[in-house]
């Protein structure tokens, strides 16, 4: 009974996350429910007597449940466990096709260059002092001054 009932939820998941149209539980449904009854050499009929006994004897429905509680949460987890590594297959993938573009974007600089990024630095931090200097001037403290009569 607990395998069924696992396959019975399992469908029912997988059916109410779909588009539903009308009647589309039925059309698309049944042949899902026929075939976990078949697997499992049941019937409809059968199905709803085991469900109408184990109503009455809820100890034993309970017991019941809690195993297929425990198994829906393994099939969970297993699922999530395979979609961690497909994930971090991706990015791994996707990090190395990065860094090869960056590898091949990187150029050596001639010498030339070299002398202009110099001149470069050597201008922004003589413009940096410029500007703290000026900075100074513009908040220092003013003296107190007296006017001149």
């Amino acid at each position: 009974m607990t395998g069924l009932l696992v396959q019975i939820h399992l469908i029912d998941g997988s059916l109410y996350n779909g588009t539903q149209a009308p009647d589309s539980l039925y059309k698309y449904g049944m042949g899902k429910y026929l075939d976990a009854f078949r697997k499992f050499n049941t019937d409809s009929a059968q199905f709803r007597k085991s469900m109408e006994y184990y109503t009455n004897t809820p100890d034993k429905l309970t017991a019941i449940y809690d195993n297929v509680d425990k198994r829906i949460k393994a099939l969970s987890d297993s699922l999530n466990a395979e979609q961690a590594k497909e994930r971090t297959r991706l990015l791994k993938k996707d990090s190395l096709k990065t860094d090869s573009i960056k590898k091949a974007n990187l150029k050596h600089k001639t010498p030339a260059q070299k002398v202009d990024s110099v001149k470069q630095a050597k201008t922004k931090k003589a413009m940096d002092a410029k500007i703290d200097s000026i900075k100074k001037l513009k908040y220092r403290p003013k003296p107190n001054a007296v006017p001149i009569k």
